[in-house]
């Protein structure tokens, strides 16, 4: 099994069971006004973890960490960059973390800024006890940035299963006692579930999460170089991100969690199929660029690029036509109505055209970091940023509402993504372009057909899923997802595409000595 489906499957279960946790946010708030706290207070540690924990942090990290294992087979190096990494998180975070449950109002204020009292109120509560999950993150970050570079994949993507799996156990066993409260424990406790189910594996490389005096050292100091501009265009996306939520929490009641639960869904191809590709493709290029091999990195930037196509595509398509039906069977139950499947369902169509553009743009950009570039992702990001708040500033106050944010998202991912394969291609030596394009026209035929039998089916079907979940709507869309499914890869196949030799490519596993 290639390291790409091993992170995939795991990954899969992750995005499940974070779908299961909206879900049963759903069913217990609905789309109501606690519903719209709850999203824009959770959203925040879980965008800052993307500058100091799995994003910025592990772009820079994991090229210099690398460069170590090159130069030290015997990884004294190596182990002792990992160390100042713990040290300059505790440093860092630790006092941060104290200032921000300190500071919750004001905080909250500016990053979720409800105009009722009792809105704000309630979210700088919950800011309070979320906050310190940033730190645990930050220390599982170090570990997965460690194994993955180490050719470890499955556990570093295993362990944020864990992490969900208490969330929703917190929320249906504690909502009886504590109510809103009721994520609080399942947050703190899955993110200390996550170090403690990689340390055994990370031990095993001989690497240690203690910290040291001497931390400043060169290699430390290579990182900072790096994630300067590395947290500079994470924190561009961060900020992106976070203005979408505020610029929601604007609109009428509903639409954070609207925003929120069409993320989603959207956010489930995206882990299990961009982010488990490009966590297995970003290292090998780090590894491919630091043994001074630019055209073997090129190489697996095309390999990766036409997984991308071949899963991300259908997907968006899939994703578009079944946005009403899942959004309808997944969470209209207990206190979320018809209305709120139907809001949510919208922003969802609009989001699932971004689905590759988003992808292809963490791709590039990940190409761009093992070249050691981090300033023309920087630029890119900029131009993303200002694009997608343009449009959703313009239409968010038409009858569009929060979909004018969803339609400005996908202009965004347009623009970022366009930018950075011009760039690669012209600066960075990336060639096949007439071949991938060529790829993509074969997808797209294979997907027409699927497209047009779904259109013929509703004129025989009608809204199948407008009463939720029912034995009858689940047997719909098992029937209609699985036609779809078989469609589209019998026409790949027809047109030339093999499944098996995409997902064959396997990372390897250059000067690894370890025992397994």
């Amino acid at each position: 099994m290639s390291d790409t489906a091993v992170v995939g499957a795991a990954t899969l279960v992750s995005r499940v069971l974070g779908f299961l946790r909206n879900a049963v946010v759903g069913a217990l708030f609905g789309q109501t006004w606690k519903a719209d706290v709850l999203t824009a207070v959770f959203n925040i540690p879980f965008n800052l973890r993307k500058l100091v924990a799995e994003g910025a942090l592990s772009t820079a990290f994991i090229p210099v960490l690398s460069h170590t294992l090159e130069t030290d087979p015997t990884r004294t190096s190596s182990r002792a960059l990992v160390r100042s990494m713990v040290t300059l998180q505790c440093l860092v975070l630790l006092p941060l973390t104290a200032l921000a449950i300190v500071f919750a109002q004001p905080l909250v204020s500016v990053l979720a800024p409800f105009p009722e009292p009792e809105r704000q109120a309630l979210a700088a509560e919950l800011f309070r006890w979320f906050i310190p999950y940033l730190f645990l993150v930050s220390m599982s970050a170090i570990m997965m940035g460690v194994l993955n570079t180490h050719q470890r994949f499955a556990v570093p993507a295993i362990s944020p299963v864990l992490y969900s799996l208490f969330v929703i156990l917190s929320l249906l066993l504690l909502f009886p006692l504590m109510d809103i409260y009721s994520q609080i424990p399942g947050v703190l406790v899955g993110g200390l579930a996550q170090i403690v189910f990689q340390w055994f594996f990370f031990r095993r490389l001989g690497y240690t999460l203690l910290p040291t005096r001497h931390f400043w050292t060169v290699e430390l100091k290579q990182i900072l170089a790096k994630w300067g501009p590395a947290l500079s265009t994470s924190g561009i996306a961060l900020v992106n991100q976070q203005v979408s939520m505020s610029l929601a929490a604007l609109l009428p009641e509903g639409s954070v969690a609207a925003l929120g639960n069409a993320i989603v869904f959207w956010q489930l191809p995206a882990g299990v199929l961009s982010a488990s590709i490009i966590t297995v493709f970003y290292p090998r290029m780090c590894r491919q660029f630091a043994q001074g091999k630019p055209a073997d990195a090129s190489i697996s930037l095309g390999q990766a690029l036409r997984l991308l196509l071949f899963l991300l595509v259908p997907a968006g398509v899939f994703l578009g036509l079944f946005a009403q039906p899942l959004v309808a069977l997944a969470f209209q139950r207990g206190q979320f109505t018809p209305a709120d499947s139907l809001l949510a369902g919208k922003v969802l169509t609009w989001m699932s055209w971004g689905l590759f553009l988003s992808g292809g743009f963490s791709l590039f950009q990940r190409y761009f970091y093992a070249s050691g570039d981090f300033k023309t992702p920087l630029r890119v990001s900029l131009a993303w940023a200002v694009s997608d708040l343009a449009v959703s500033l313009t239409l968010m106050w038409t009858s569009l509402g929060v979909q004018g944010l969803a339609i400005g998202g996908v202009v965004g991912f347009l623009v970022g993504a366009s930018l950075t394969a011009i760039m690669a291609y012209r600066r960075k030596g990336f060639s096949g372009g007439w071949s991938h394009l060529w790829f993509l026209l074969r997808v797209a035929l294979a997907i027409l057909p699927v497209v047009l039998v779904f259109q013929w089916s509703l004129t025989l079907t009608g809204s199948w899923w407008s009463s939720g979940l029912t034995l009858s709507s689940a047997g719909w869309f098992v029937l209609e997802g699985s036609l779809a499914i078989v469609m589209y890869l019998g026409g790949t196949y027809l047109l030339g595409i093999r499944a098996r030799e995409l997902f064959a490519v396997r990372t390897r596993k250059e000067g690894e000595e370890d025992a397994q």
